[in-house]
């Protein structure tokens, strides 16, 4: 697997817990693979899914 881009870990961190969070409920992934964490950090290095800002 790819590495963890160096600028931003805990960005990452964060982002792919919440998509393998998404797996985990259901969501449809957008990588093959076994492991929903797996997965979800694949889509994040890929970019496959990226995180939204918040709004107020």
């Amino acid at each position: 697997m790819e590495r963890a881009p160096k600028e931003n870990r805990f960005e990452f961190v964060v982002t792919a817990s919440l998509r393998a969070r998404q797996l985990l409920a259901g969501a449809e992934p957008r990588e093959a693979g076994e492991k929903k964490v797996t997965i979800a950090q694949r889509e994040v290095l890929r970019r496959k899914v990226e995180k939204l800002e918040e709004r107020e």
